[in-house]
């Protein structure tokens, strides 16, 4: 099997021939290790489509992102503005919408989030990067892009904090703010899909992490966005892939209604517990500590954690071998190839 049809495999919760082995997003890591910058490739597809495919020479993640660490800078297009630093994805300096005057205001001035986004250069330069390295490298390799997910996109509009609050202030206008979010992830991915630029999405929703928000938080507020975002990808025919941050480990009943097909679990869920609560239900990803081991550990200790990991969850399919986070810009070239290449060596 050709990578990305191991981690497909994996995603619909088959056996694969071997043990599909992933980072996940690695924006930051890949920009510090080509010496290029975020703001840097802006307007560069071709430049952007060959690091990408440069870097994967290197490790042979068995799936590839396209535009990672650009998740806040999808906001430029309805009046973000972004902060670029010396090391660090992008942020987003002030939130968009914080009252029901500001929301109709969002609404007024950007009716088209489609034409909105088709017209900022950041996401034009992903979308042209995003067919570069498809036609480069798709038929191995699985190609995908990275966004937030709906809920962390709008607590970016909306103030983290603030919107924490309001979620039972004022529920009706933090749902309002999550569906303008969803749309616009949606509307980012959507184009990629229908010209076959990507074969997968791939989604983080770090607030909506046990460690910000409660389950109850979690089922109201984030799961019904996540299943209705990912309801209309797989209307496209294309894999679904999410990574939330921190202990779910309360939630993790509700991951399979997110419509997901593959949750990438943080390091501080047990992958056994997950695998025995819900891996007959959806494919369970992780989860290696990306600091611990992978940046402060020895080659020894990131196989050793890959082996461990294939142990709890890897038994009769649906897994996949990756980092329980975004990776550290300091992990070296040789731990990294030391993990992946301990599950592309493991057969079931």
């Amino acid at each position: 099997m050709k990578p990305k049809e191991c981690v497909l495999a994996a995603f619909e919760n088959k056996v694969p021939e071997r043990v599909p082995a992933i980072i996940y997003g690695g924006g930051v890591w890949t920009m510090t290790h080509t010496g290029n910058t975020f703001d840097g490739l802006i307007g560069k597809p071709k430049e952007m489509a060959e690091m990408v495919v440069k870097v994967n020479e290197e490790i042979n993640s068995d799936m590839v992102y396209v535009g990672s660490g650009y998740n806040n800078v999808h906001l430029q297009a309805f009046g973000g503005t972004i902060k670029y630093r010396p090391v660090g994805a992008p942020d987003l300096e002030e939130p968009l919408i914080q009252s029901e005057e500001a929301l109709e205001r969002f609404r007024e001035t950007y009716p088209d989030i489609p034409g909105q986004l088709a017209k900022d250069p950041v996401v034009q330069t992903i979308w042209e990067a995003a067919q570069l390295v498809q036609e480069k490298i798709g038929s191995d390799y699985l190609v995908s892009a990275t966004a937030w997910g709906p809920f962390s996109l709008a607590a970016q509009m909306y103030g983290v904090e603030l919107m924490m609050q309001d979620m039972f202030k004022k529920a009706a206008l933090v749902n309002s703010v999550i569906e303008i979010a969803a749309d616009i992830v949606y509307y980012f991915y959507e184009p990629m899909i229908k010209n076959g630029s990507i074969q997968a999405t791939a989604i983080a929703d770090a607030t909506a992490s046990g460690d910000l928000i409660s389950p109850r938080m979690f089922k109201k507020f984030a799961v019904p966005w996540l299943k209705s975002f990912h309801d209309r990808i797989a209307a496209l025919n294309c894999g679904r892939f999410l990574h939330i941050c921190g202990d779910t480990t309360k939630s993790l009943d509700f991951m399979p209604d997110t419509g997901a097909q593959c949750i990438a679990l943080d390091m501080k869920v047990d992958l056994a517990e997950a695998k025995a609560k819900i891996g007959d239900k959806m494919c369970i990803g992780g989860n290696t500590p990306p600091v611990f081991v992978l940046n402060n550990g020895t080659k020894e200790d990131c196989v050793r954690s890959a082996k461990e990991c294939i142990e709890k969850a890897g038994a009769n399919g649906g897994y996949v071998l990756l980092p329980g986070c975004d990776i550290p810009p300091s992990v070296s070239v040789e731990n990294i190839d030391a993990y992946l290449s301990t599950g592309r060596n493991t057969k079931y």
